[in-house]
């Protein structure tokens, strides 16, 4: 079994609140772990940032009376990929429909541009939750006296 990296992980109310903490989560790891791109990092916290903000904004339960929900996050990085894991116990998402809309939006991209960013984006219900499992294959990053294919 591949053991990651580093793992950073948040339990938090799924409030615009959160958002922040996810940020700081993630520069985090970048700080704990080194030689992961920049490409890397820029998609994999862009995904991140928009799957958060979509359980946020789009997951209020109505059943709660005060609308309030929980998100747990894992944050992981392998030598491979970056993993992210969500879970939270909002409304059931719906995100077969999502897709690039053209003539630059201003709303509804997110989970669209996930999808782009990540090598892999899956949801799933289950048992009154949902689960989010984003990963995204790792760039190479050569040493800059070497070019992939190993000449100077």
């Amino acid at each position: 079994m591949i053991r990651p990296l580093c793992v950073v992980e948040l339990h938090a109310c799924a409030d615009p609140d959160c958002l922040g903490t996810i940020r700081g989560r993630v520069a985090r790891l970048w700080a704990d772990v080194g030689g992961v791109s920049a490409i890397d990092q820029m998609m994999f916290e862009m995904a991140v940032i928009d799957i958060a903000s979509n359980i946020v904004r789009h997951g209020r339960p109505e059943s709660t009376a005060d609308g309030s929900m929980t998100c747990n996050l894992i944050l992981e990085v392998y030598s491979d990929r970056l993993d992210a894991r969500f879970r939270d116990d909002g409304r059931t998402a719906h995100v077969d429909a999502a897709a690039m809309p053209g003539d630059l939006p201003e709303n509804g991209t997110g989970l669209a541009m996930a999808k782009a960013a990540m090598d892999v984006l899956r949801y799933e219900r289950c048992d009154d939750a949902n689960y989010w499992t984003l990963s995204r294959t790792r760039t190479r990053i050569w040493p800059p006296f070497l070019t992939p294919s190993g000449g100077t």
